[in-house]
């Protein structure tokens, strides 16, 4: 297998990152439409009661990671209004949500490891280092690749 890394820390969890996505879109591609759509646990937040609402929380929160770091360096931002209905459109808006934080990391794969853990970005949720809200992006995918594979399993989805 011959495969380009990115550079630097941030290069190596951007990797990472664009792995754990991969790993996503591959179980997406077996969902049929209407399957991705079904609601399978109504007593649940909203976020997670279908395939298609798992994946719009992870899209929406990939931008949400993207923007703090964003914020944190002075760069622009954009809130996108995302909405999906059918596969595909989870995989594309998947796809464009991870270019955007490739984008937001374009001048920072120098950054040293001590820069990177004394970048500190503070959400409304907690504090992190630039490499902490990193993680917990990719760490946020696999969480919810996982509760999908659940779901699948549980409902003989495919």
């Amino acid at each position: 297998m011959n495969r380009t890394f990115r550079k630097g820390a941030i290069g190596a969890l951007t990797d990472e990152y664009e792995k754990a996505l991969n790993e996503l879109k591959n179980l997406h591609l077996q969902i049929p439409d209407a399957e991705f759509q079904k609601v399978y646990n109504e007593k649940t937040d909203v976020d997670f009661q279908s395939v298609r609402n798992i994946v719009l929380h992870m899209i929406n929160s990939g931008y949400v990671y993207a923007n703090h770091i964003r914020k944190r360096f002075g760069n622009n931002y954009v809130v996108p209004k995302i909405e999906i209905e059918k596969t595909e459109q989870g995989i594309s808006n998947l796809e464009k949500m991870f270019e955007y934080t490739v984008e937001t990391f374009e001048d920072k794969w120098h950054l040293t490891y001590d820069q990177l853990m004394n970048t500190i970005i503070k959400t409304s949720w907690t504090t992190y280092d630039l490499e902490a809200i990193t993680e917990h992006a990719i760490v946020h995918i696999l969480r919810h690749r996982l509760q999908i594979e659940k779901m699948i399993a549980k409902h003989g989805i495919i």
